[in-house]
């Protein structure tokens, strides 16, 4: 095992890292080179004692240049042609440049579906965690091929906020053509200032975003904010840097290529991570302006007695949203019973349940542990 590359000051103690790189970092010209260096510098991670994910954009790109497309197609069917012929050139190109380091690689492909069922969900981590203990490289993609609009992430940088959650990752690096944030568009201005820390994305910090889209891919600096603050909210550190120019060991080291984004000092536990920001509501119920106050200031459970209206057709076990008496949503949470249940008790005194119901498993319709204050 060869000695671990130094990271910037700040981050300390890294076992896992989550690479999420663009379209046009893969694809633009030099692309090649860019792609050796990447495989060498993850395999350099991964033979340190790292554990390695690779999310990675280019499928469609790679297949625009197969199919000889200037301009990102507009047709879904398209794009998912593109995906489809693209997805195996970028594969073996990965495939052959890792093979120089005997790093062994697996392609996950996946859409919101994947993550949102619970159940795909955990299997989909214990994959990854089999992946990683193999010593291989899980290069994650989105499945273009058979992604339409309600389960597509719409970019990767979701997706790799995604991947940096489920696998406990200490950093997301997010790659892209520019040194991470700056205070103008250095591309525009040449008195840019570049920001090398940022304690946390506030609106502030989202107006900096220039959202300059190029003609292969969907994301810009928005989306990659967005995407520090969901991690950042879950305590893992993010990286915003120039992986167009640099190397990624670079990024890593030289704060003057990369913004890095602090963890939020209170952070959604990993069990609450799904709740927050992966799990699609079924339904929703509304509460009292007691049981609000109990939930987003007590950190309290929900009782039937609080509830007011039921919303949707839910399973127990299922998301919904909880909504205060003045119709907006103040927090998620897993339910314990099914929406006609709900409905049935709602506004009972915890005694009253067991004999609207019968013999019932839980007092509360959610527990404290599976809810997350928005």
């Amino acid at each position: 095992m060869t000695e671990q590359p130094l990271f910037r000051k700040e981050l300390k103690d890294v076992r896992t890292v989550v690479v999420k790189t663009g379209s046009r970092i893969l694809t633009a010209a030099g692309h090649e080179t860019r792609v050796k260096q990447l495989a060498a510098d993850l395999s350099a991670l991964r033979k340190s004692g790292l554990r390695v994910v690779l999310v990675s954009s280019g499928a469609i790109a790679h297949g625009m240049k197969a199919l000889g497309l200037d301009k990102r197609p507009a047709e879904i069917p398209m794009q998912q042609a593109c995906a489809s012929i693209g997805q195996n050139r970028l594969m073996a190109a990965y495939q052959e440049f890792f093979a120089e380091y005997d790093i062994l690689i697996g392609q996950v492909l996946l859409t919101w579906d994947d993550l949102r069922s619970k159940k795909r969900y955990l299997n989909l981590r214990n994959t990854l965690f089999k992946l990683l203990d193999c010593g291989a490289i899980p290069i994650v993609n989105e499945n273009d091929s058979v992604s339409v609009d309600e389960i597509c992430f719409g970019n990767n940088d979701t997706l790799g906020a995604q991947m940096a959650m489920l696998v406990n990752a200490d950093v997301l690096v997010n790659l892209t053509d520019v040194g991470g944030l700056y205070d103008k568009n250095p591309h525009k201005e040449k008195d840019a200032k570049h920001i090398p820390v940022v304690n946390a994305v506030s609106a502030g910090i989202q107006k900096m975003a220039d959202e300059r889209k190029s003609e292969v891919s969907v994301g810009g600096m928005s989306t990659k904010l967005k995407a520090a603050e969901m991690v950042t909210r879950a305590g893992i550190p993010a990286l915003i840097g120039d992986g167009f120019n640099q190397r990624l060991l670079t990024v890593l080291t030289d704060e003057s290529s990369a913004t890095l984004f602090l963890p939020s000092a209170k952070k959604i536990p990993s069990r609450q991570r799904w709740i927050a920001f992966t799990g699609q509501s079924s339904g929703s119920v509304t509460v009292d302006a007691g049981a609000s106050k109990a939930i987003t200031e007590r950190g309290k459970s929900l009782l039937a007695a609080g509830i007011t209206a039921v919303g949707g057709k839910f399973n127990a076990g299922d998301m919904v949203d909880i909504v205060n008496p003045n119709g907006e949503a103040i927090a998620k949470g897993l339910v314990n019973f099914s929406a006609d249940e709900v409905e049935a008790i709602r506004g009972c005194k915890t005694a009253e349940v067991e004999k609207k119901l019968g013999a019932v498993r839980f007092n509360e319709v959610i527990l404290r542990d599976n809810i997350v204050v928005s």
